[in-house]
């Protein structure tokens, strides 16, 4: 079977794709039209135009989804363990 010999490298890839998916700027701003289904990018667009606290909020929401997108590769990283440079090779 080759399931157990992929199983490290398709969890690894689903981390990342989930978090390079949750992190979409292009497809988030034209997509999302309602406030209640915005992506952290969307939020981050919208906070980032309202005045008073709004880009102290977005600026803590872009902290926080580079430190998201941070863990989810040293995550990946653990779980492939010495193969990480073979996820990025094209």
């Amino acid at each position: 079977m080759t399931l157990p010999l992929i199983s490290a490298n398709l969890l690894a890839g689903g981390l990342l794709t989930f978090s390079f998916a949750m992190l979409e700027v292009s497809d988030s701003l034209l997509l999302a039209q309602k406030q209640e289904y915005f992506p952290i990018t969307k939020a981050i667009y919208e906070l980032f135009n309202l005045l008073g606290t709004g880009r102290a909020v977005a600026s803590a929401l872009g902290v926080w989804a580079m430190a998201f997108l941070g863990v989810t590769i040293l995550g990946a990283s653990a779980i492939l363990g010495k193969k990480m440079g073979a996820l990025f090779r094209a």
